[in-house]
């Protein structure tokens, strides 16, 4: 495997092809921290070359290593091709070392290159409290404009709680409730039942943190020992918390490098941030970087709040890197400590469900269950969901058939319960007519969900509904035409309607994607046709 020298190196400069060569290796191998090691030597080589600027901006980013991305920042803003993020970097930097006026002009530059001009206001809010420039959070009264809005009364709130005014910053909270995304909108309210506790506003603080959040739970025993981190009483915490939720926001709707720049710049705001290493955490996991992702969540407050959460990322990191045994072994010590909580059960079920082990899952959803009742807590339809799977696919449907109906009680309206409840019936051949209602519910709740549609057409099917099964499946495989079971489902709808050649191909295509045993049996159909109904 080789890799092509960048366009600025001279071929006979040994030197620069091997740091070039070393670090795009490692940059696809998934290891950004040796990435930087050679991009960083590179870009001392060839420090005229943006694109080897650019490469080392996007692994220091990767890899945490802001050093880094500054140097070569600064080198893409002198060629004038710096990333737009890059001048939020500028303003962060600029706050951190305390710097108003070159924070003020880094703001400017970030308003006229329009790309993210709409944080202006904020950041301008927020170095007017940094620097004593009177009552900061009066720059985001009264209506705001476009995106502004979207973040602007939030920080506004977090404003006024770092100067001291409770009642104002709890009243707008209060009213913007709980929208937003799951890591920012904890952190703001952990950030701001902090500074209430610390202002001695302990009740206000408690109102802020809701008891069926396991974060914000958390948070709530941590405020009746005064211990409660992340208050927000600086300029540079108060941006890394804006930018932790911008880049939230940004990851949710469109995967991108930028979301983690962001994120890395808020770490670097604020190194305590739990909340900016915990998104970082996320971002690196789902882009295949576990070790990053680790070494993310080892800077986590092991105190904090969120310890829950880390646990269920590192369990589910231990999975993902291959290393079950290990993260069986994680999630069994947290559910022998004699403070063991239904989230840690829950943990253990999620790693025995992974490793094929549901009957032991299934108990330990079970004990989650007893603990949530016996503290009072309603356990939820989501955890019954659990508890029923995992029963249905060990074997054992006695268990399971409770579960699973306790789950569609509390959840009606809950297309995945009621569809699970129903295809788990049809299979079994019993309770038809009440399987297919439950899925035809479903299937109105998610009209393009093609898992749910082949539900239906199955549900047809077996009932001896032939046309219409046939038309609703075919509906399931326009949607999916590349998933196994909905293409071996139309074919043996075609086969029973007689339309022998449909069938076979539509079974060779659900071989494609088949293995073992399943592709064994599309074999079999190909050649001679179903054996037995299924």
């Amino acid at each position: 495997m080789c890799a092509a020298a960048p366009a600025a190196a001279t071929l006979g400069d040994a030197a620069a092809i091997g740091n070039y060569v070393r670090a795009r290796l490692a940059d696809t191998a998934g290891a950004p921290e040796q990435a930087v090691t050679g991009y960083a030597a590179l870009l001392a080589q060839q420090p005229d070359d943006s694109a080897i600027a650019l490469r080392a901006w996007r692994g220091a980013m990767a890899a945490g290593d802001m050093a880094l991305a500054l140097r070569a920042a600064r080198l893409l803003d002198a060629r004038g091709v710096l990333p737009a993020e890059g001048r939020i970097l500028f303003a962060a930097e600029a706050m951190t070392m305390r710097d108003w006026a070159k924070a003020r002009l880094a703001i400017d530059r970030i308003e006229e290159e329009q790309a993210f001009e709409f944080l202006a206001p904020i950041l301008r809010a927020w170095v007017d409290q940094g620097a004593g420039d009177g009552p900061s959070a009066a720059r985001l009264q009264g209506r705001l404009p476009g995106l502004t809005a979207a973040y602007g009364n939030e920080q506004r709130a977090l404003l006024l709680l770092a100067d001291g005014k409770a009642e104002g910053g709890v009243e707008i909270l209060r009213a913007t409730g709980g929208n937003g995304s799951s890591i920012a909108r904890d952190a703001v309210r952990i950030a701001a039942a902090s500074r209430l506790t610390s202002l001695g506003q302990r009740d206000a603080a408690l109102s802020l943190l809701s008891e069926d959040d396991v974060d914000l739970a958390a948070a709530r025993a941590l405020v009746a020992r005064r211990r409660l981190p992340g208050a927000v009483t600086t300029a540079a915490a108060g941006l890394s918390l804006l930018l932790v939720r911008l880049a939230e926001d940004i990851q949710r709707q469109q995967p991108t490098p930028i979301a983690l720049s962001l994120t890395r710049i808020a770490g670097m705001l604020d190194p305590r941030s739990d909340a900016a290493h915990l998104l970082a955490a996320s971002m690196l996991a789902a882009d295949g970087r576990s070790a990053s992702a680790i070494g993310a969540l080892d800077r986590v407050d092991p105190k904090g709040p969120w310890v829950s959460r880390v646990g269920d990322a590192r369990a589910q990191l231990l999975v993902q890197r291959g290393e079950a045994d290990a993260a069986l072994a994680f999630a069994t010590r947290a559910t022998r400590a004699k403070a063991a909580t239904a989230q840690d059960w829950i943990r253990l079920g999620g790693v025995q469900s992974a490793m094929a082990h549901h009957g032991e899952a299934a108990k330990s959803y079970a004990r989650a269950i007893e603990l949530n009742q016996a503290a009072g807590v309603d356990p939820g339809w989501t955890l019954w969901l659990l508890k029923g799977g995992a029963y249905e696919q060990a074997g054992d449907w006695a268990n399971a058939l409770p579960a699973l109906k306790k789950a569609a009680a509390l959840a009606p309206d809950q297309a995945a319960v009621l569809n699970y409840l129903g295809y788990a019936q049809l299979e079994r051949r019993e309770n038809l007519e009440e399987a297919e209602r439950l899925i035809r519910r479903a299937s109105e709740l998610r009209p393009k969900d093609s898992a749910i549609t082949d539900s239906l057409g199955w549900a047809y099917y077996i009932r001896g509904n032939l046309p219409k099964a046939i038309e609703t499946l075919e509906r399931a495989v326009a949607g999916q035409p590349d998933e196994p079971t909905i293409n071996e489902h139309l074919g043996d709808a075609y086969w029973a309607a007689g339309r022998r050649i449909d069938a076979r191909y539509a079974w060779r295509a659900a071989l494609i994607g088949a293995e073992g045993q399943v592709a064994d049996r599309l074999r079999d159909k190909i050649d001679i046709g179903p054996q037995a109904n299924p």
